[in-house]
């Protein structure tokens, strides 16, 4: 199941809820989904679950895809990574995370109650610069 910020989301949602039934996964697949998710956020340093509450940014900073990116690039390295690096730069600059502020708008809007405004800069940097 996708996300909740469209309609189209909602609609997808709902249509596979109606065919989803209690119990019918078995132990062994619970299990399963169990370790690959511990494993996923393990390898997240940011727990952002791109819910996009933290927008809009008042200086223009896509806060999730900033998120987005320095995720995939923990998680899935290599090859990944330099895609990751390639797609910030690409951004327009007002987008990335060198663009924050710090004014902590965000930050009381997030469920997740990351410290969107510290992390930022942190993005800039493992995202800019090769290791």
């Amino acid at each position: 199941m996708g996300g909740l910020s469209t309609l189209d989301q909602v609609r997808q949602n709902v249509a596979t809820a109606e065919h989803a039934g209690v119990g019918q996964l078995d132990e062994e697949a619970l299990e399963l989904i169990g370790r690959v998710q511990q494993k996923y956020e393990e390898l997240s340093p940011v727990p952002c679950t791109k819910c996009g509450y933290c927008m809009p940014c008042p200086h223009g900073v896509n806060i999730p895809s900033n998120f987005e990116l320095l995720n995939q690039a923990a998680v899935f390295g290599g090859s990944s990574k330099l895609l990751c690096r390639n797609l910030y730069r690409g951004l327009p600059e007002q987008q990335q995370a060198a663009s924050c502020q710090a004014c902590g708008e965000c930050e009381t809007k997030c469920p997740q109650q990351i410290e969107i405004s510290q992390w930022m800069p942190t993005v800039h940097e493992l995202l800019v610069n090769p290791e």
